[in-house]
């Protein structure tokens, strides 16, 4: 057993300090921080013979530094491994290597070489990514002017949102699902990231829009996403509602608000009513001055043609007109009244029917 162990120690130093290996078979795995990944070593019993040594390494500094060597009859690590992948290396099955407790210096070459018959090769290039911090991706609504109330949010309003995951690696894709009462809407944002020296960030992407419809209610998500092993993850719903086009029922006893136009209106028509009856009134009260009884001889105008006989169609009821002792009633003078003005239009042929009217009192 002893010349055994010996032996394969030998070929164990053997194969160590041989150059360059030509690799038979390449792979490519991914990995999330904190998991674990199986790299894989290709062997064939039946074509490369019984195997002596199985040797891991990894591509450090530029040149292959042992990770794990096992041995016939013995499933552990007979070196001791750079301090970095210390108690997270183990066989799995007869070749593989398991790695646990992946880290992003982890992402590097991995060589496995079999010692036996034939030496098979295998390459591993390795992958590590890290998943976004959770919960995210996180979205932001701000609206321009500012509202409180998203249930009826005023048209004109410019409304951006914002959706942000931090501490991927590569940062998060982000990508936008809107609707307007269920139906998609496109819309056109802009993506912005940040790297730190581990390739490790934060994604931001923002679009917006005005409001120009009453009464529409818009959704928005926002999901994270990356390449494989990177589980998407996607936002809460935010939603707004945009103002009716219904105007309030005024409160009982209130009424709706005059307009100045209304007032201004009401204001006209009540002035023209006003001018139509005072010209009406004046046409039917006002008559003409009769001629005087000098003008009808040709001779002049005594005083008296000033005044008007009230007795004679005042007489009191009863009084014998022909009786000097009779009731007298004064002579009332009667003011000169100034001539109407000329009328033009309608009231100008209604002129005369009235007149006429008046005559006869």
């Amino acid at each position: 057993m002893f010349g055994v162990h010996v032996a394969g120690v030998a070929v164990f130093l053997f194969v160590a300090v041989l150059g360059p290996v030509t690799a038979q078979s390449t792979y490519t795995r991914k990995a999330l921080t904190g998991g674990e990944v199986i790299l894989p070593c290709d062997y064939d019993q039946a074509a490369d013979g019984d195997w002596i040594v199985i040797t891991w390494s990894a591509l450090m500094d530029g040149s292959f530094q042992n990770l794990f060597v096992r041995t016939t009859g013995s499933t552990d690590n007979s070196i001791t491994p750079p301090a970095q992948f210390a108690g997270r290396l183990a066989i799995d099955g007869e070749t593989n290597l398991r790695l646990t407790g992946v880290t992003i210096a982890d992402e590097d070459e991995y060589r496995c070489i079999v010692t036996a018959t034939n030496n098979p090769t295998t390459l591993v290039n390795l992958l590590v990514f890290k998943q976004p911090t959770a919960p995210g991706p996180n979205v932001q609504g701000q609206y321009d002017p500012p509202t409180s109330d998203t249930s009826k949010v005023p048209l004109n309003t410019t409304v951006t949102f914002t959706c942000t995951s931090t501490g991927g690696r590569p940062p998060a894709s982000l990508t936008w699902t809107v609707t307007k009462d269920s139906t998609p809407v496109s819309v056109t944002p802009t993506y912005t990231t940040t790297n730190d020296s581990q390739g490790v960030g934060d994604a931001m992407s923002t679009f917006n829009f005005t409001t120009t419809e009453y009464s529409v209610t818009y959704s928005v998500q926002c999901t994270a996403s990356g390449p494989d092993p990177i589980q998407s993850r996607t936002s809460a719903i935010t939603s707004f509602t945009t103002e009716s086009d219904t105007k309030p029922t005024p409160a009982p006893g209130t009424g709706a608000p005059i307009s100045t136009g209304a007032i201004v209106g009401i204001v006209i028509g009540v002035i023209a009513a006003l001018a139509l009856t005072a010209a009406l009134v004046y046409f039917l009260l006002i008559r003409e001055k009769k001629p005087g009884k000098g003008k009808e001889d040709g001779g002049a105008q005594s005083p008296d043609d000033g005044y008007d006989d009230v007795l004679s169609r005042n007489t009191a009821p009863g009084i014998d007109e022909s009786d000097d002792d009779g009731y007298e009633v004064p002579m009332e003078p009667v003011r000169p009244v100034p001539p109407p003005p000329q009328p033009s239009g309608d009231y100008q042929e209604l002129r005369p029917a009235v007149y006429q009217s008046l005559q006869k009192f």
